[in-house]
């Protein structure tokens, strides 16, 4: 008996115990429920309860009588009418869904009202995300946005970010510097700005990963107490005048940051995949090291010129 079968009759809705009875009769023929239970190494006192499950799913056909023997529908006819009952079953979860949305929609809307001044704290990654993006396709104004190293899983386009911005939502992305020497980074930068985005680069270690929405949400991801620590935590706060005091924090960043033009991103990266094997100067651990590399846009070359002198001078005191 084929586990692979088994696998794929358990994922159009068979329990385990079915979808092994049903292989039994289909391939050693009509049986009766003794025989089944041998061959399936089910108790007999369980055969019986998947039989009439199976016949109800109209799978097997027979067992009328005492020690009678079970046939398997053929696969065509019965994996159709499977299919058949697990859409009418999702048509009514659809439409009780649909029933409970009404129902629960202007209960929603009262709750939504009640969490305008309140702090909301996220741990697990993908809730996260999800709330990130749709943050992004609530805002109407301007987001500014800190981005810190490590960048985990970097993609090529936001489309949460995209739609807002065809909306004419302002995108203004601060980059940490350790950020931008990373190769994986660096590639997508200059479609990231070409498609909208006002980016700035900052020469220098960043306090938060944060995101300020229309200066009236905040999302921030707090930092872990210990270099051990491997949970992520992320606050949203939706209260204006917190929000508003944020994006005071992230001009005062922006404006001692150089801005950075798609051209240059470009070069960014170019220069990343002339030279793979170098290593970030200055990155603040292991990790982020790991991960960045130490090529420079031709605007901040005298900048991380000066740090790496810098550094120098400390070594030979």
């Amino acid at each position: 008996m084929s586990f692979a079968h088994r696998l794929k009759l358990e994922q159009l809705g068979l329990s385990p115990a079915e979808a092994q009875v049903y292989l039994a009769v289909l391939i050693h023929g009509p049986l009766a429920a003794p025989a089944i239970a041998s061959q399936t190494g089910i108790a007999r006192t369980s055969v019986y309860p998947t039989l009439c499950s199976l016949a109800e799913k109209d799978l097997i056909e027979g067992g009328l009588g005492h020690g009678s023997k079970f046939t398997a529908v053929a696969p065509e006819e019965a994996l159709r009418a499977l299919v058949a009952r697990e859409e009418q079953t999702l048509a009514e979860r659809q439409q009780i869904a649909k029933e409970l949305a009404e129902t629960l929609g202007p209960l929603a809307a009262d709750a939504e009202s009640v969490f305008d001044d309140s702090v909301q704290l996220i741990r697990t990654p993908h809730l996260i995300a999800e709330r990130a993006q749709r943050l992004q396709l609530e805002a109407t104004r301007l987001v500014e946005l800190v981005v810190k190293a490590p960048v985990f899983t970097p993609r090529p386009s936001n489309p949460a970010q995209r739609k807002a911005m065809e909306r004419g939502v302002h995108f203004k992305v601060l980059y940490e510097r350790a950020v931008m020497e990373d190769p994986k980074i660096a590639r997508f930068l200059q479609g990231w700005i070409e498609a909208g985005e006002e980016a700035r680069v900052y020469d220098g270690e960043l306090l938060y990963k944060m995101a300020v929405f229309d200066q009236e949400t905040v999302l921030l991801t707090l930092p872990r107490r210990s270099v051990h620590a491997t949970a992520m935590a992320t606050m949203v706060v939706r209260n204006a005048p917190f929000a508003h005091s944020m994006s005071i924090l992230f001009d005062f960043f922006w404006n001692q940051a150089t801005p950075l033009s798609a051209e240059n991103a470009g070069s960014l990266s170019k220069r990343k995949s002339d030279h793979p094997r170098q290593t970030a100067a200055g990155t603040p651990n292991a990790q982020t090291q790991a991960m960045d590399g130490n090529t420079h846009l031709d605007p901040l070359d005298l900048l991380e010129t000066r740090k790496e002198k810098k550094k120098e001078t400390k070594k030979s005191k």
